[in-house]
């Protein structure tokens, strides 16, 4: 018999028997988690593999780098609400410490990503589990930019 077809048999003698009634999301379908997500149709394998603590590196890896994502955006929302409270009120002089400051750790945290996106795009296994790198420099010349303007705008 087929692993497969004997993992199919237990199931349903579990249904029959009541096994699987009254637990927590009845009816509904497993949310997939991120890392399943990334697996494609290794979804169910690294289901199993993460239920028990054992993901593969690259899918660990995955994980790190959507928390790190998540990290830079918050960073840059930071830089651009200081940036606008400078250009609102003028006080260019005492927050652009703070501005450079966030630009910095931007910077330190938009390079430390693309080094963990580039060893992903090494260690997955298969080009359709690649993903596309951050552009370190566009990104902080997109900050500076908004620097500048605001500063235009200010008539500084």
């Amino acid at each position: 018999m087929r692993f497969e077809q004997l993992v199919e048999n237990r199931i349903l003698e579990g249904i029959e028997e009541g096994v699987f009634e009254g637990l927590p999301g009845e009816g509904a379908p497993l949310a997939p988690r991120d890392a399943e997500r990334l697996a494609g149709d290794l979804w169910l394998a690294h289901h199993i593999l993460g239920n028990a603590g054992a993901l593969p590196e690259w899918l660990e890896l995955a994980r790190t780098i959507e928390q790190d994502r998540e990290r830079l955006a918050a960073i840059e929302r930071e830089h651009a609400a200081l940036v606008e409270r400078a250009r609102s009120t003028g006080a260019w002089r005492r927050l652009a410490p703070l501005i450079a400051e966030r630009r910095r750790e931007f910077a330190n945290a938009a390079r430390a990503l693309r080094a963990k996106q580039d060893r992903y795009n090494l260690e997955a296994p298969s080009v359709a589990n690649e993903r596309p790198a951050i552009w370190v420099e566009e990104r902080l010349r997109r900050l500076d930019a908004r620097v500048r303007e605001a500063r235009g705008a200010a008539g500084q």
